[in-house]
């Protein structure tokens, strides 16, 4: 995102007023890499973020004939495990309680209204906007996702259903940062304390899938995901989960 893409700016700003692309090689990168844990205390998964970035751009000046040092292809961005935030069934049956009270304003319903569907389906921000009348077929959702251009069809539980208001399908309309700042609001109106954001949505969704007891194989489809290890990052969480729960059986005798 464009915020993203800022955000690595300014830090590299602050390491280095210009760095020029004569001056990216490997000394330089280690040395940012250094000032980045280091100085600024950034977690390993921003780190990461600022070079798979660079190599974002060094990717393109290499393609423009741009010689450099160091090329994009010899930039390593390792893997990490970041957190993310996620919505327990309680805290989403809150949110779908307040949804439907009279308490709520017309801008809030409109944004609850895309991000509960969210959590009923899984789906991106970026799938949300697109979505038409036609895309709705009895009680199936067949779309193209804008991420990957793949088709997909998922079927849509009631809850999901009882959100959609065809022929518009949504009310109203939200640019990403006005629902995340909304959203933050709607979530202390509710008496939820985690920082809620569109895509904690699809994390809601695939956490509770597998809760639930759905299949991982099953979930990476309908996620979209290409790889299954993408899709496994949510089993890592569930397990935790489960972990931390199993002790709750003392209470019995407590």
């Amino acid at each position: 995102t464009f915020k993203q893409q800022r955000a690595t700016h300014s830090k590299i700003q602050a390491f280095k007023r210009e760095l020029s692309f004569k001056d990216i090689n490997e000394k330089s990168l280690q040395e940012l890499r250094a000032w980045l844990k280091n100085h600024k205390k950034q977690a390993p998964a921003t780190i990461e973020i600022v070079f798979k970035n660079i190599k974002k751009y060094l990717h393109a000046a290499n393609d423009k004939g741009i010689r450099t040092p160091i090329t994009y292809d010899k930039i390593q961005v390792k893997k990490t495990q970041s957190n993310f935030t996620f919505l327990i069934p309680s805290e989403v049956k809150t949110l779908y309680n307040f949804y439907n009270s009279d308490e709520i304003n017309e801008d809030w319903r409109n944004i609850l209204q895309r991000y509960l569907f969210s959590c009923f389906t899984g789906l991106r921000i970026s799938d949300i906007k697109r979505l038409k009348e036609e895309n709705f077929i009895d009680d199936n959702l067949v779309f193209v996702s804008h991420k990957s251009q793949k088709l997909q069809r998922i079927k849509l539980n009631k809850t999901a259903v009882s959100l959609v208001l065809l022929p518009h399908v949504f009310n109203g309309v939200y640019d990403e940062v006005n629902i995340n700042r909304e959203l933050k609001l709607i979530a202390h109106a509710c008496g939820i304390t985690k920082r809620l954001y569109y895509h904690s949505s699809r994390h809601t969704f695939a956490t509770n899938y597998l809760i639930a007891g759905g299949q991982i194989q099953n979930l990476q489809k309908v996620l979209g995901h290409s790889k299954i290890e993408t899709t496994m990052v949510y089993t890592h969480v569930v397990d935790s989960l489960m972990n931390n729960e199993i002790g709750f059986l003392d209470d019995i005798i407590s």
